[in-house]
């Protein structure tokens, strides 16, 4: 098995399932967190959510760039997981602005 792990194919297919649905769902939990916590400051609804969700597209690349560049998977996985945990805790347990 030492050879899957080290093999290149492995290393960039995980390299790419990390990067693509995984920071895609993290970054849209990331919005959502963000959206929520506009509005909680005081600004519109509305505006707080068109605001985090252009803020998204910013945050997708930074992402993109940042997976590919950690040398570590486990790093990688450890802070996608990590961060997609927090978010959807986050989530829960904040009270929704406007409702």
């Amino acid at each position: 098995m030492p050879f899957l792990t080290t093999h290149p194919a492995f290393r960039t297919t995980a390299r790419l399932l990390a990067a693509v649905p995984l920071g895609y769902f993290l970054v849209t939990k990331l919005v959502a967190v963000a959206g929520a916590l506009i509005a909680l400051a005081g600004m519109a609804r509305a505006e707080a959510v068109a605001l985090a969700a252009m803020s998204g597209f910013l945050v997708y690349l930074g992402w993109l760039i940042w997976a590919f560049a950690v040398r570590s998977l486990a790093r990688l996985y450890g802070v996608t997981l990590g961060g997609l945990l927090l978010c959807v805790l986050l989530l829960r347990i904040m009270p929704q602005a406007g409702a």
